[in-house]
């Protein structure tokens, strides 16, 4: 341990820690500054003052020792552990509050920011103490380990007689302090009360526990020589396991219904493991070899990692000690770690000694580095499988390449998927919950600092594992309709006034329009206004507002997820957001929250658009644009006609013709229907007694699909189809709705999905991306023993849809360019049309904010559908195009924001989008109903004492008032 006395550590303990403790302080305050008042700035200053003296004076003192070639004084261990427990003392009882006012929401820089200082700056306190514990043991003669042993005992013991006296004392303490004292002096006796028993008395228990167990290793007093291996064995083995089963719960029960421990989620058998060999490896005896002795050190500097890890956990812990030891029987375990730690260096200080006379420094450096890094980098390689086998999986699922033939390792996804879900759900809080610093670097690597919604942990269980869906997969259809007819008044806010105006804008050869809302709310507590209304293809949305207190807050087009993050977060706090986003297809939800009863509020959208279009707002239609003034031309592509846009006329002016339909069955060959194809078999040859025109198709569907060649063997292919996971029937229609539609043919499929009533087939909520797909018709079918029953890709996929047709039913489509060779197949509707005429969309350096960039963009949605896998790579250049061009596409989303606070952080949320898998979420789908508070147990049991003492003080004006 005297090696702590070099300058170097300073670098490592104070100057680096408080660093990133600045950077980290930094980027919350860059969120929050707009919202903090004059106080919490000047607070602000302060903090950062004090933080640059702490790493600037160390640093300074640490460099003028090395150029003077000395070690640390001993004055220095005094004066560092004074400043940095001071500090962390006046940090929490009176700088917290200040710097994160109940201004700020504590979605904005989470629970844990407030514990930031608590946790990089315990380094330079215990290195502080850990000098004076040095300095106070002389290396020349013996000193004895027992009364510093017995003095570290008392501490608890005094604190607790002294608890047990005051209590005693007639009308309590604080009575009798009241009698004796002015009250201008109680909050100073209060204060000194909290400083000694979170301050001085865990110091003074920490100083005489490590004086003492630093006695013991270092100068082997007492029994240490004669009893080490039972010394090694109570430290290394017996603590550790104990305290790891005490945490777990497997000692006197679990302390939480999740069943996670007190200081964090250990429970995996790799942490009794490694504990268990750890404490081999420090008990074994000196082997005779020198190579064996240097293997001996490389494994044990291996476990150094574990060791290492722990004592870095349960750091921030070490001052609550002596409170942990009075209120919990078992609080000493908290000291493990620490004992450990100081064992474990030793062992390696002692085992480097012996070995420097046979070999080279450089061996035995390589030695000791390499066995540090062996868990971390085992560790990390291990996330990067998992990472790498989530990432294929999404990108199966979310970005396929139709041209590959994919064949996914389930079981490694699976336990990928179960560690994605564990981390998930337990990663709250950086200390106490999940696996501490483990999960968060679970998080950041595997999980780009973003997240896996439920819902698609769900369905990649249900594609790859036939796991069934979750509980809540049929949600009950809403009441509002019910109560409505029955009588009841309608609790949500209403559409109350609705105003258009247009212009055409020659310079974009496009109509500008402005549709305006005013919504009201009714009876009841604020609500929040939502509906949803379709956009005719050519027309895109290009600005939108909210009123809000007075003033016109125009919205900022943002990342999807971002904005709906944000969005969800600002709503449980009863603020003012308001949000414009793409539900499916061109169908678009506006969402404004709150409305409180009476109140009106004001929103608005602009739309441009080249030809007149026909909108409809809660049922109220509105016509925008004026045919007569500015007739719109036959077509108009982009520069390099990547993207044709053509008018109602033109289209209608195009060749009509009808193809003949034929039967493509998608049969579930799924891990769980295998005894039930014999019966599948049967109901397609009862229903293929009903032909179409064209021969039928198969497409054998599990986890994966394989269309089977034109005339083949469908049932026997079905018998001997290997039974793996679930019948992914969403991954199977897009691949042969994108095969349609870049493959144009005079015929066209009628999707059967053949199951039967235990399938749990796997579909998307729509299919209106590839609307482009089936010109003819949105139905397909599903085949039960009552015959078929149609179904809409539209929308709603998974409900039965009555108006259907039936299959095959006459449906005549328009050819683009010509009937002779078509390149599409366009819906013979009264509607434009927008066509994707090349494979790929290039998008220029800056998009202007004109219409002819949103049919750009409305060409790269299509290539998005039909090469998901290649147009990922220009993901970025879309999201771009449209925060330059103004045009809100699937991809981004129209929020108005309250705030700078607001906005910043939605920055902040939007460069961790961007930069992670597309796949990946910001948060969950459904907004929580409230927000968490993600955990804080520190600073909870931090402020323990200096609540206790507040109400104890309390106690006695209460008793007073009769209470």
């Amino acid at each position: 341990m005297r090696g702590l006395l070099n300058p170097k550590w300073l670098f490592l303990l104070n100057s680096l820690p408080l660093a990133v403790l600045l950077l980290l302080l930094g980027g919350e305050f860059s969120v929050i500054q707009s919202l903090l008042p004059a106080e919490s700035r000047l607070m602000w200053r302060w903090l950062t003052g004090a933080l640059l003296t702490l790493a600037a004076l160390p640093a300074g003192y640490a460099a003028w020792c090395l150029w003077r070639r000395q070690p640390l004084h001993r004055l220095y261990g005094l004066l560092m552990l004074l400043l940095s427990v001071g500090f962390m003392f006046v940090y929490f009882s009176s700088m917290v509050g200040k710097l994160f006012p109940p201004a700020v929401p504590r979605w904005m820089v989470g629970s844990e920011t407030s514990l930031y200082a608590f946790t990089f700056l315990m380094p330079t306190a215990v290195h502080a103490l850990l000098v004076l514990v040095v300095y106070s043991v002389p290396p020349d003669r013996p000193a004895r380990a027992l009364p510093s042993f017995g003095l570290a005992l008392a501490v608890p013991l005094v604190f607790f007689l002294g608890g047990q006296l005051l209590s005693l004392l007639p009308g309590g303490f604080w009575d009798l302090l009241e009698s004796a004292l002015p009250n201008r002096y109680h909050n100073w006796v209060a204060a000194a009360m909290a400083a000694l028993a979170m301050v001085a008395g865990p110091l003074t228990f920490l100083f005489f526990l490590a004086r003492g167990l630093f006695i013991v290793v270092s100068q082997r007093a007492g029994g240490w020589q004669q009893h080490e291996l039972i010394w090694k064995i109570l430290i290394a083995g017996v603590l550790p396991l104990l305290g790891l089963a005490v945490n777990s719960g497997l000692l006197f029960g679990k302390y939480s219904s999740d069943g996670q421990g007190i200081f964090g989620d250990f429970s995996s058998p790799w942490f009794y493991g490694l504990a268990a060999l750890n404490c081999l490896l420090l008990c074994l005896p000196t082997p005779a070899g020198r190579w064996p002795r240097l293997g001996l050190l490389a494994a044990r500097s291996a476990l150094l990692a574990y060791t290492l890890y722990f004592f870095v956990v349960f750091l921030p812990w070490l001052p609550l000690s002596v409170l942990a030891i009075i209120l919990i029987g078992t609080g000493f375990l908290m000291l493990a770690p620490t004992l450990l730690f100081v064992v474990h260096l030793h062992q390696l200080s002692e085992d480097l000694a012996g070995l420097r006379g046979l070999f080279a420094r450089p061996v035995l450096t390589a030695a000791v580095v390499g066995g540090l890094l062996v868990l971390p980098l085992g560790l990390t390689a291990t996330y990067l499988h998992y990472r790498g086998t989530l990432h294929e999986a999404l990108a199966y699922v979310y970005a396929p390449d139709y041209a590959r033939r994919y064949q996914l390792d389930a079981a490694a996804l699976g336990s990928t998927l179960q560690m994605v879900q564990y981390h998930k759900t337990r990663n709250r809080d950086l200390l106490g919950s999940g696996q501490p610093y483990l999960s968060r670097y679970f998080t950041w690597l595997v999980l780009d600092n973003l997240t896996l919604a439920e819902d698609k942990l769900s369905r990649l269980q249900q594609i790859f594992a036939d796991a069934p869906p979750p509980a809540d997969y049929d949600r009950p259809a809403s009441t509002d309709g019910l109560a409505a007819v029955m009588g009841a008044r309608p609790l949500h806010p209403r559409l109350t006034r609705l105003d258009h105006r247009s212009r055409y804008d020659a310079r974009q050869a496009a109509w500008v329009s402005w549709v305006d809302l005013e919504v009201m709310g009714t009876n009841g507590a604020s609500q929040e206004y939502a509906t949803e209304f379709s956009l005719p293809p050519g027309c895109w949305v290009q600005d939108y507002y909210l009123d809000i207190e007075g003033r016109r807050e125009h919205g900022i087009l943002a990342e999807k997820k971002a904005a709906a993050w944000v969005f969800a977060q600002i709503q449980n706090e009863n603020r003012d957001p308001g949000i414009l986003h793409y539900l499916a297809g061109r169908r678009l939800g506006l969402r404004v929250f709150p409305v409180a009863p009476g109140q009106v509020r004001r929103t608005g959208i602009r739309f441009v658009h080249q030809e007149p279009v026909q909108l409809s707002f809660d049922g109220r239609p509105v016509r925008l644009g004026d045919s007569l003034q500015h007739p719109a031309p036959a077509e108009t592509a982009t520069p390099n006609r990547e993207v044709v846009y053509l008018s109602r006329a033109a289209k209608q002016a195009l060749p009509r013709l009808q193809r003949r339909p034929y039967y493509h069955f998608l049969l579930d060959a799924s891990a769980g229907q295998q005894t039930h194809r014999a019966d599948m078999i049967r109901a397609v040859q009862t229903q293929l007694q009903q032909p179409l025109a064209a021969p039928p198709r198969f497409t054998l569907v599990n986890a994966y699909a394989r269309t089977l060649p034109a005339g083949a063997d469908w049932q026997q292919a079905l018998r001997a189809a290997p039974a793996e996971g679930g019948c992914y029937a969403a991954g199977a229609i897009r691949q042969l709705l994108t095969q349609q539609q870049l493959r144009p043919a005079d015929t066209y499929p009628v999707l059967v999905l053949v199951s039967t009533a235990t399938g749990r087939p796997v579909l998307d909520t729509d299919f209106a991306d590839l609307a482009a797909a089936y010109p003819e018709s949105p139905a397909y079918y599903v085949l039960t023993p009552a015959g078929l029953e149609a179904r809409s890709l539209a929308e709603k996929s998974e409900q039965a849809w009555v108006e259907a047709s039936a299959p095959g039913a006459p449906a005549p489509v328009r050819a683009w360019p010509a009937a002779a060779r078509p390149r599409a197949y366009l819906p013979d509707d009264a509607q434009p049309a927008v066509v994707l005429a090349q494979p790929h969309v290039t998008f220029p350096v800056d998009a202007p904010k004109t219409w002819a960039s949103g049919l750009l963009l409305a060409g790269y949605d299509q290539e998005l559908a039909l090469h998901p896998a290649q147009a990922e790579a220009t993901r970025l250049a879309a999201i771009q195009a449209s925060f330059e061009s103004g045009v809100m596409t699937p991809l981004t989303s129209y929020l108005s924001l309250e705030n700078e606070a607001q906005k910043a952080a939605l920055r902040r949320k939007q460069a961790e989008v961007l930069q992670a898998n597309a796949a990946l979420d910001a948060g969950e789908d459904t907004p929580p109903s409230a927000v968490p508070i993600d955990g804080g147990a520190t600073l909870l049991l931090a402020a323990g004492g200096a609540l206790a003492l507040r109400q104890l003080r309390r106690r006695g004006p209460a008793r007073k008032q009769g209470v």
